[in-house]
């Protein structure tokens, strides 16, 4: 059995620096595509993660759940019981024993995985391609390789992408949103024994439905800051210079708000109290000194000016009016998934669809098929794929849009009755002021 020198040369390192820092953290997901033949539905963390060297490399060192930590099942252990197996079953972003194993696997048996893949604390050795596993002292190797990983990821800027990625509240949202869909899908496979029939294949193929089911998401982000329509008491993004509350250009404004996500900054108190008598002067002072104190990109406060609200990259995110409509619209997605996914199931819709899909391979198999025939084949796949993808589509959609409205229309209410019920700010504290 091969093992890694005790004092390994420069040209040793070099060898598992460049293994390391050619590649990619996306390659596991190609080889599972392509042993399996089909789209296989990654969740979205995890696909985030595998674009970035640094995150992939992360799964497999941090915990695949809480109840994998020694805290958390301390923690759990003084739970009551209906909450010690939730608790324990969040999920930490870590690879599972079971998903590491078979990871080892894939790249045991496949030369071209090795190259294109890191296996943290597994480095090449000799001229073969063989690999082994480095021990408790070789730490110039573990070294070697965590640069590799390191250099890769500044080259491909693949942690800044993610960082940049999240630096919207709508992308946060729409991650949430996904990713809430594919834990419930991965349910009601088991629950309505729908997995000998769907695989691992995406709920719905088509992209444009998938984007058009997550819509209810961004959007209650976008109203939660403001992007869509300017706010009582703030500017205009591209605001007039005799009317700051009034654009100075239609198509800017738009541009501003929708593209660049962007909106209006606070009008001097003076403007601002006329739009928002319920804020005193002192009140505004003390927000707009938690806005710019503090370095943290996320950030707090039960007194904000719209109630409490939670500060993500410099945008204000409401809690009655943002983040829950943002939160109900995970919410009902995931129902949407369990409602869509039961009416497919009922009229064995993924079934039929199976049975398709082996129709169009015997078809291409088949040498003596008319091209007619073979066309037809596959459209009536095609028409069977459509048909359950706008199932549950439709039942997303719905279930999502229902409980954002809800949500945001509770929200809008609730800080309406806030705002009443605190009246006009007194006079004599702004006088003093």
């Amino acid at each position: 059995m091969a093992t890694f020198p005790s004092e390994p040369t420069w040209g040793d390192l070099e060898k598992i620096f460049s293994q390391s820092f050619g590649a990619s953290g996306r390659s596991y997901d190609d080889f599972i595509r392509r042993a399996t033949g089909t789209q296989v539905e990654i969740s979205p963390v995890a696909q985030m993660a595998s674009s970035s060297p640094i995150g992939f490399t992360a799964k497999q060192v941090l915990p695949n759940t809480v109840g994998d930590t020694q805290i958390g099942r301390l923690i759990s252990s003084v739970l009551p019981d209906r909450l010690k197996k939730p608790v324990e079953n969040i999920g930490l972003g870590g690879m599972s024993a079971e998903e590491k194993a078979a990871f080892a696997e894939a790249r045991a048996g496949d030369p071209e995985l090795r190259i294109d893949s890191v296996e943290l604390g597994k480095v090449p050795v000799g001229d073969s391609g063989a690999e082994v596993r480095l021990g408790p002292a070789n730490y110039r190797a573990k070294a070697a390789q965590a640069a590799g990983v390191v250099a890769a990821d500044l080259a491909s800027d693949g942690m800044r992408n993610i960082w940049w990625f999240l630096n919207a509240p709508q992308a946060v949202a729409q991650v949430a949103m996904f990713q809430g869909m594919k834990q419930a899908t991965d349910k009601q496979n088991v629950a309505l024994d729908q997995t000998k029939y769907r695989g691992q294949e995406p709920l719905i193929r088509s992209r444009n439905l998938r984007m058009a089911a997550a819509a209810p998401a961004w959007i209650a982000a976008s109203l939660g800051v403001g992007n869509f329509m300017r706010q009582p008491g703030y500017k205009a993004a591209v605001p007039s210079e005799t009317d700051p509350t009034q654009t100075s250009n239609a198509l800017a404004e738009l541009g501003s708000r929708y593209f660049l996500g962007r909106s209006g900054s606070l009008l001097p108190y003076e403007e601002f109290r006329k739009e928002r008598p319920d804020v005193s002067r002192s009140e505004y002072n003390a927000y707009k000194n938690y806005l710019f104190s503090g370095k943290s990109p996320i950030k707090a406060t039960v007194d904000g000016i719209q109630g409490p609200e939670v500060t993500f990259m410099g945008k204000s995110i409401p809690l009655a009016t943002g983040i829950l409509p943002m939160a109900a619209a995970v919410v009902g997605a995931r129902r949407g998934v369990k409602r869509g996914m039961t009416k497919v199931a009922a009229t064995d819709g993924y079934q039929k669809e199976k049975v398709l899909k082996k129709a169009v391979q015997d078809a291409r198999s088949d040498k003596k098929m008319e091209k007619s025939e073979l066309n037809d084949t596959i459209q009536n796949y095609r028409d069977q794929v459509a048909q359950n993808d706008k199932t549950v589509a439709k039942s997303i959609l719905a279930n999502t849009s229902g409980y954002t409205a809800g949500a945001a229309l509770s929200g809008y209410v609730l800080e309406s009755m806030r705002r009443a019920l605190k009246g006009r700010a007194p006079i004599e504290e702004e006088q003093v002021s």
